[in-house]
């Protein structure tokens, strides 16, 4: 019995792997949609690459109508997870005003928390935007 439960088991994460995979296929072959629908299971159960991308599809607007404010969402829920990347997205879009009331104070910390999780872009950021004058 205890083999037959790890079989599926076994047989259920290839599953999911291979779904995952597809998507990373239909991104790279420009297909968005797909690769949406690929990774939103896994960007529901809290994969981050996935939630970054889906977020980053939505703001690009690639193959759908672009929308800040899914691609908010979807960023939000990478930067729960302090993915630095997401950070750092959250802060361009409130020094933007995309899907939000534009906000140099309110991106502030989003840059630092970048900063602080490794994100290559922050001090550029940081600096363009002059954000020392916002602290």
């Amino acid at each position: 019995m205890k083999k037959i439960l790890l079989t599926l088991l076994l047989l259920t994460l290839s599953s999911w792997a291979n779904d995952y995979n597809k998507g990373v296929d239909a991104y790279n072959s420009g297909d968005y949609v797909r690769a949406i629908m690929l990774w939103e299971p896994y960007a529901k159960e809290g994969n981050v690459k996935a939630q970054f991308t889906i977020g980053k599809i939505y703001y690009e607007g690639l193959g759908v109508q672009q929308n800040y404010r899914k691609a908010m969402y979807w960023y939000k829920q990478a930067a729960d997870q302090e993915y630095a990347k997401a950070y750092a997205q959250l802060g361009l879009m409130y020094i933007k005003g995309q899907g939000v009331l534009k906000s140099y104070k309110k991106a502030v910390p989003y840059i630092q928390l970048a900063f602080d999780n490794g994100c290559k872009f922050a001090p550029e950021i940081w600096n363009k935007y002059e954000l020392w004058k916002y602290e």
